[in-house]
Order: C-alpha cells, then structure tokens, then sequence
C-alpha cells in the first residue's frame, strides 16, 4: 500500500470523524440549503418578470415573507392560542375517555395504568417543563442560525458553489458543477411541491374537521399541515390528536376523522406525490421510510425533519455519480 493511499484512506476517516461529531451542524447547514433554495424558487421568478436583479427580488421577496408572517400572525395568533390553551384543558378529559374506551380490552388496559405515586409525577411534571423550555430555547436559535445562513446563501450562492467546486480535481469539476446544479434543481422542485402539499392537506382537514363537528379545527389542521413536510410518518402523527379530541364525541367521530386522514393521505400519495415527482426524482416509499426511521433514530427530530429531502439529493447523487459516471449507464428513469 503506497504513502497516498494511506494518506487518502486517513484523511476519509478523519473526515467521517468529523463528520459523526459535527452532525447536527452538517444537518442545520442542509436546512439553511433548503430554505436558500426556497428562498431562491421565490425571488428568481419575481426578479425575471419585474426586469430586476435577483438580489433585489431576495428582498422583495424576504420583505413580503416577514410582513405576510406578521399579518397572519396578528389575525390568527389569538384564535390559534385560545384553541392551543383549550386543548391542552381537553387533554386530560379526552386522554381519560380513551382509558375508558380501551378499558373494554383487558389487555390494552395495562397500557393506560394511571398508578402514580403524587411525588413521581411532580418530578415528571417539573421534568417536562424543563425539557419544553430548554428545547424551545434550542429550536428558537437553531432556526435563528438557519435563517442568517439561508439569507447568504440566497444572496449570493455563486461564490458558495465556485469554492465547493474548488475542492475537486480539475479534470472534474465541471462534472461537480452540473451535479451540484442538478442536486438543487431536485430540492428546489421537492420544496416548491411540498411547500403546495402541506398547504392543500392543511385546508382539506380544516375544512373536513370542520364539517365533521370536530373542536379545535383550526390548531388541528395546522398541526397537520406542518407535520405533512415528514412524509409517511408525518400523517400517521396528525392524526393522533384529531382522533383524540373527535373521541370525546363518540368512538363513531374517532372513526369518521380517522377516515378523513386516511382519504386526505391517499390523495396526497396517489395524485400530488406523482404530480411533485415528475420535476424530482421518484423515491420508493419503502426507502423513504427506512431513511426516516434511520434518520429519526440516529440523529433525532432534526433528522427526521430532514431526511426525506436528503434522500432525494442522495439519489440524485448516486444517479449521477455512481451510475451515469462509475457504471457508465445513461438511461436516467431506470
């Protein structure tokens, strides 16, 4: 084994060192990509039918986010607090009626055994109030670092994309441009279609909870329209709570919202999904799964929020990389 395969094979393990220690940057830094390449998917079109340069529709664009976020917020944050401070009132009540629906099953029961002693679940209680705080003061400044590096990389991305392509050889760095391009066009799309996802599925269950009689309809579609960003796993998740507060009307409710999470979800993956996947690349559901049970268990909420994009850029990656340029196979859709 000569001198340079042994330097090459200790700087990769270095770097895969590194890389285990300083996953949760790796991780925020990929998310600062994505809302870059929002950012960027708003501002480009703007700047190109106003007859501007893309720095100044970034602004624009930035500027209408914050003022949209300020509005909606006025308008909706007190409803949305009133109907957040009323299901966490709810909580206990309905938690109580699933005790007694299950209770009808003997071997469920044990699942709901309330027998606590009083000095335990203060300890738990003060325990939970402590791990809400620290890890909302957490997410707050992990979403701060991932919107200052956001707003650079939107601002400008060229000097970005010149340096990472620096760090391959010459003979090949042209190859790296187009895949690095290739990579962002995939997100770009993946984010436009997810982005207009999360928004159809948010008023399909306001509208079907509301319909159904459902309280809390409002926080409750919300719910499920951020948690719709986690494919697969994000759903299921969803529709736990709207299923809790529907039982406090009756088992039948429970069932009638469990079937409207279940035809809102079967027309996300039949119809939207393959509608996004046609300006993406297709991922099979049964590795979008794994990779988020993977991403979950290893690295927590952060890589379950994650995971799903990451797996597009990767396949594109392997398509291009492996593929195209190690096995010298072209037809792309195979």
């Amino acid at each position: 084994m000569t001198k340079n395969t042994l330097l090459k094979i200790a700087f990769g393990a270095a770097a895969l060192l590194l890389l285990a220690f300083a996953v949760e940057v790796v991780l925020l830094i990929f998310a600062s990509i994505l809302v870059a390449l929002m950012l960027h998917a708003l501002s480009k079109p703007l700047a190109k039918r106003l007859g501007i340069s893309e720095q100044i529709g970034l602004v624009i664009v930035v500027v209408l986010l914050v003022v949209s976020f300020t509005v909606i917020g006025w308008l909706i944050a007190p409803s949305i607090g009133e109907q957040v401070r009323e299901l966490r009132a709810q909580l206990p009540a309905t938690l109580q009626k699933l005790q007694q629906e299950l209770s009808r099953f003997a071997w469920l029961e044990t699942l709901f055994d309330a027998r606590t002693s009083s000095s335990a679940g203060e300890h738990a209680a003060a325990s939970t109030v402590t791990g809400a705080v620290s890890g909302t003061l957490a997410a707050l400044g992990n979403t701060a670092v991932v919107v200052v590096i956001a707003l650079y990389l939107a601002f400008q991305p060229k000097p970005y994309i010149n340096g990472l392509v620096r760090l391959f050889p010459v003979a090949r760095r042209e190859r790296a441009r187009e895949v690095l391009y290739a990579m962002g066009e995939t997100l770009r799309w993946w984010l436009i279609g997810k982005g207009l996802s999360m928004v159809l599925v948010g008023i399909a269950v306001f509208i079907g909870l509301t319909a159904l009689g459902v309280p809390l309809a409002a926080t409750l579609a919300l719910i499920a329209a951020l948690l719709d960003f986690i494919p697969n796993i994000g759903p299921l998740l969803a529709a736990v709570p709207a299923a809790l507060f529907a039982l406090l009307q009756g088992p039948a409710q429970a069932l009638y919202v469990i079937a409207l999470f279940v035809a809102i979800q079967s027309v996300e993956g039949y119809v939207l999904t393959p509608l996004i996947e046609q300006r993406t690349v297709s991922v099979p559901p049964a590795l979008s799964l794994a990779a988020l049970v993977v991403a979950g268990l290893l690295f927590g909420w952060l890589g379950l929020l994650l995971a799903a994009p990451a797996t597009a850029a990767l396949l594109v990656f392997v398509q291009m990389v492996y593929l195209q340029d190690t096995l010298g196979e072209r037809d792309s859709g195979e």
